[in-house]
């Protein structure tokens, strides 16, 4: 009975959040689904004064300002469809288009029933060891199949509902389910190299499907907030709830969930010469310089990090920033996650809370000081008295390890 009525609130969960955010972002949308010129990340972005989203845009003097902008976008959306003079006619035309509009099913229900499907079914073959990954207790399985049912659900969902705007409330809801699902895992033991990679692959196919919130790119929505240049915003809340997440479960968002930190993970395990870098402190100097920076130009509303092309290889956008990000991507065959590990404003405050979180990987007295973790480690974080701030839980140091009990996931 246990399980069943964790799975109920697990659904019920989605279905609150799912059928309160989506309409409540498009309900206030001026721009509509076909103008908008950043798909999804309406949350994140909205004007202090509530008349402007998706951008950095200051407070306006009067509502004259933004009067014309907001026409002209309303014209280019009934190009195609009906002017939306409304804010009711706005919902309609951001949800309709899809394949679940066509035969008349609403979006929570559909994602419900994607994930009853897509997490019994795993749920199935993890029990049975089909594919090759077997787990015998019922919760730890029950916990796997819920993280991968819920992000293929939430996936197929959006791609069958034809929303972009929706793509960021999907978003959200893996970030913060996926992140304690994640963590979870790791206490049970379930966790392991081929685990992580698969989540990784995963991770990395919602952050093109959903295109939000690419986690780089959102420290400035987090700025503009404080500023009163831009009103709080569900999205605003969740990403700050992870980051202090961190607390507790330390770096498994960086590690399993975050689309940019996915990629960069599997590019990593592309076979090859790899170059580890010892000196890891001074990594960490360097992207504390940029989180000041990033801080510094989002005052001046200036999206710094959005010169690292991050958010246009995710919306496969073509532009000059494009080849930067390619580049990053490729530096990562060779540099284990150059980005988290240089270049993130968030990894600067994910490392200062995983430095005290509740639950990391430690050593027990098993250990037998073989130093086969020390070894594989990327981050150069499995030293006995390393600081696991940088530690991405990747699986290797515990996959590789001679002694199951000796070195673990524990508080």
């Amino acid at each position: 009975m246990q399980p069943i009525r964790s799975a109920r609130r697990t659904m019920a969960a989605v279905l609150l959040t799912a059928g309160l955010a989506y309409p409540a972002c498009a309900a206030v949308c001026p721009k509509g689904i076909g103008g908008c010129t950043s798909p999804g990340r309406c949350f994140l972005f909205v004007d202090a004064d509530g008349n402007s989203l998706c951008d950095y845009t200051g407070r306006t003097s009067s509502a004259a300002t933004t009067a014309a902008p907001v026409q002209a976008q309303t014209t280019t959306v009934s190009a195609s469809s009906p002017a939306p003079d409304t804010a009711s006619s706005t919902v309609q035309n951001v949800s309709s288009g899809g394949f679940l509009d066509t035969i008349h099913l609403s979006v929570p229900l559909a994602e419900i029933i994607l994930f009853l499907v897509f997490a019994g079914i795993l749920f199935a073959l993890v029990r049975t060891g089909v594919l090759g990954i077997r787990i015998k207790g019922t919760f730890p399985a029950l916990a796997l199949s819920s993280l991968f049912g819920l992000g293929l659900s939430l996936i197929a969902t959006a791609l069958l509902s034809g929303s972009t705007v929706a793509g960021t409330v999907y978003a959200l809801i893996y970030m913060g389910a996926g992140t304690v699902l994640a963590a979870y895992l790791w206490k049970t033991g379930v966790m392991t190299r081929k685990i992580v990679l698969l989540a990784a692959g995963l991770g990395t196919l919602a952050g093109f499907v959903f295109v939000a919130p690419i986690m780089p790119l959102e420290l400035g929505g987090i700025v503009s907030v404080v500023t009163g240049t831009s009103a709080l915003t569900v999205g605003i809340v969740v990403i700050c709830a992870v980051v202090v997440l961190a607390l507790l479960t330390g770096r498994t968002f960086c590690g399993t969930i975050c689309p940019v930190g996915s990629l960069q993970e599997l590019a990593s395990a592309v076979p090859g010469k790899k170059i580890v870098i010892r000196r890891t402190g001074i990594l960490e100097l360097i992207r504390l310089a940029v989180f000041v920076a990033t801080v510094i130009a989002a005052v001046y509303l200036v999206d710094l990090m959005g010169y690292t092309g991050l958010y246009d290889i995710f919306s496969l956008t073509l532009s000059a920033m494009l080849v930067v990000a390619a580049g990053l991507v490729l530096l990562s065959v060779f540099v284990y996650r150059p980005v988290c590990r240089i270049l993130c404003p968030f990894g600067v405050l994910f490392s200062f809370f995983a430095e005290i979180s509740w639950f990391r990987l430690r050593r027990s007295p098993d250990c037998i000081n073989c130093k086969k973790c020390e070894t594989i480690c990327p981050a150069s974080t499995a030293g006995r008295f390393d600081s696991k701030r940088e530690c991405y839980l990747c699986g290797r140091c515990t996959d590789t390890c001679p002694v199951e009990t000796a070195l673990g996931y524990r508080d």
